[in-house]
């Protein structure tokens, strides 16, 4: 019983070490390219999470309302040291100012399932755009296609109109197609359009930014225009779908400006607070057809589609056995990286070989998407001498030649030493009885000939000596290690789940921060902890980004999500959205609705958004 008790507590000990968590490092760090833009420039913030991990969190860019933001890319570095791994990753947005004046871009998070880091908040101010008396007119690059429709669309005299198409109609899978969607106006708007992108089927997209600008004739009339693109990647062959492309436009009814007024865009986007007629633009539906791939794929293709080179290489060429080695396949090239997988990395017994890691860089230049994706492998050799590691193999499809290839990376070659720790053997000299026991390598430093120099004994029966019950505290400690390890993993596979149980506890502790607030006498810093507050219980409780949805299509959705959503507190949803978002962006526009009924209301309508969002 005595030893049964002993192993359970050795068990126990070690299931505590192996599922504790690692004391990971989290950090975020924001920066932009400066902190003064023109109202018609845009800015690049760069977002930068690093860990002490194979793998990183993407950041959580908050509602941005004062500024149009566009992914523009990523790059990664991962580093082992002494078997240590440190991850970066760069996030880098392209900011699009919407209004004149002192903005602030809000603190970004990322959370890793055990912590949580936040950056500071940044605040940019955006100026009037220069006059340049030398200015020449931009003009829009169209296609035929493009030129017809929109030369339709001003003979039957629309002074807005939106129109969407892409480079082509045909494609395989992974290949990428550029979709092009362009707003037109020919008349002077009181807002900023509200721009909702298209949904999609059977394809996935990124987006090409920046939004371009320009002015350009169509049919003898001369409109100014907005283009936003997004390059698409058909996941299967068959047909692929672009839903319809919304723009909601405040056509004003008075004080109107000129569209070619050299300083349109300026007090374009400066506005705010203007009334008029609003209007609903879409696109039409477009449909692809996707090929399917050709036969005859080699062998080692997985699915790669692009124009593609790859390498091999290792960090060092000279190595002891037993150390660590950190090898790298590096696959280069334009096509859709992201589904790019690891090649079959050939067979090596003169290694050990650990897990692969994989890091991404992405780049965005002139309308096509590229970059490089590191596979790296820690290769442990086992024994000295000169080893190989024979070429990698990659096949990929070229949809520019309509053809496979199947490439190699050169064999890569490390000199292996003997190792410092290897091991060394014991000799036992023959003898008579009183011939003594020695020590032949420093690796066996617990064989001693002097008796009673090892402690381990003595702690071993004195444990043994306890009572049997404090045995069962191992056995314990053991059931409750696995408890947290099962608890930790149903964690990280549902995060929607837990977001939506904690969607009510995040917000009550959101309202307490904007009463301190409040009491504080900062009434407009409260505001916009409630309105960041209402749009994330929304999401977590959605299970989608409702920011980026107005009003009435975010009531339909929690609607469709939770049919037992009466109409009561859907009208309270929209009433308090409306007052949040009137007095965040326009202080002065909100009356007397102050801050601490805002508060209020919000803490109501929790108590019966609760009984009926299940």
């Amino acid at each position: 019983m005595k030893k049964f008790a002993s192993v359970l507590a050795a068990a126990a000990a070690a299931a505590l070490i192996l599922a504790a968590p690692a004391a990971a490092v989290l950090t975020v760090t924001a920066v932009t390219d400066r902190d003064s833009v023109e109202i018609n420039d845009n800015i690049y913030l760069t977002v930068t999470v690093s860990g002490d991990s194979a793998s990183v969190p993407e950041p959580n860019l908050p509602n941005m309302q004062n500024f149009n933001s566009y992914s523009s890319g990523r790059s990664q570095s991962i580093s082992i040291i002494n078997g240590k791994i440190t991850t970066s990753v760069s996030f880098t947005y392209i900011l699009t100012p919407r209004f004149i004046g002192v903005q602030t871009i809000p603190s970004i998070s990322v959370f890793n399932g055990r912590e949580k880091a936040v950056t500071s908040e940044i605040r940019i101010t955006v100026t009037k755009a220069r006059q340049s008396a030398a200015q020449p007119q931009r003009t829009a690059p169209q296609s035929p296609r493009q030129q017809r429709a929109a030369r339709t669309a001003a003979n039957k005299g629309e002074q807005l109109f939106l129109k969407a198409e892409t480079d082509r109609k045909t494609a395989y899978p992974g290949e990428q197609v550029n979709l092009s969607i362009k707003f037109y106006t020919s008349v002077p708007l009181s807002s900023n359009p509200q721009y909702m992108p298209p949904a999609f089927k059977n394809l996935i997209s990124e987006d090409l930014p920046p939004v371009r600008t320009g002015e350009t004739d169509i049919g003898g009339v001369r409109y100014a225009y907005s283009e936003i693109k997004a390059a698409l990647f058909a996941l299967n062959p068959g047909p692929a779908e672009i839903e319809p492309a919304t723009v909601v436009a405040q056509i004003p009814t008075e004080g109107a400006i000129d569209p070619f007024d050299p300083n349109f865009f300026q007090k374009f986007m400066s506005m705010s607070g203007a009334q008029g007629q609003s209007r609903q633009f879409s696109t039409d539906k477009l449909v692809l057809n996707i090929k399917p791939l050709p036969a005859g794929a080699p062998e080692d293709f997985s699915g790669a589609v692009g124009d593609y080179s790859v390498s091999a290489a290792a960090d060092r060429s000279d190595a002891r056995a037993g150390e660590a080695v950190n090898f790298s396949i590096i696959i280069t090239g334009s096509g859709n990286l992201k589904a790019v997988t690891a090649p079959k990395f050939p067979e090596l017994p003169d290694f050990k070989v650990f897990d692969t890691m994989s890091s991404l860089d992405i780049r965005k230049e002139g309308d096509v998407i590229s970059g490089k994706k590191t596979f790296t492998y820690i290769l442990v050799p086992r024994t000295e001498g000169k080893k190989t590691v024979p070429p990698v193999k990659f096949a990929f499809f070229n949809p520019r030649s309509g053809r496979y290839h199947d490439l190699q990376t050169e064999p890569v070659t490390i000199q292996v030493e003997k190792g410092g720790q290897a091991a060394k053997s014991v000799n036992f000299n023959p003898g008579t009885g009183a011939a003594p026991v020695t020590a032949s390598g420093s690796d066996i430093r617990y064989v001693s000939d002097k008796p009673g120099s090892d402690a381990l004994p003595f702690l071993a029966a004195s444990i043994l000596q306890l009572p049997y019950w404090t045995h069962l505290i191992p056995v314990a400690l053991l059931l409750l290690s696995f408890w947290l390890a099962r608890l930790n993993r149903f964690k990280l596979a549902n995060p929607l789940l837990f977001k939506f149980r904690k969607a009510r506890s995040e917000a009550s502790r959101d309202i307490d921060k904007a009463e301190a607030l409040i009491k504080a006498s900062k009434p407009n810093e409260a505001v916009s902890v409630l309105y960041d507050s209402f749009m994330e219980y929304l999401s977590d409780k959605c299970g989608v980004k409702v920011s980026a949805l107005t009003i009435k299509k975010a009531s339909e959705l929690v609607k469709a999500r939770f049919p037992s959503a009466t109409e009561r507190s859907l009208d309270e949803v929209r009433e308090l959205w409306a007052a949040l978002e009137l007095r965040h962006f326009s202080p002065e526009a909100a009356g007397s609705e102050g801050a601490s009924d805002l508060a209020k209301k919000y803490s109501l309508l929790l108590l019966m958004l609760e009984k009926e969002l299940r």
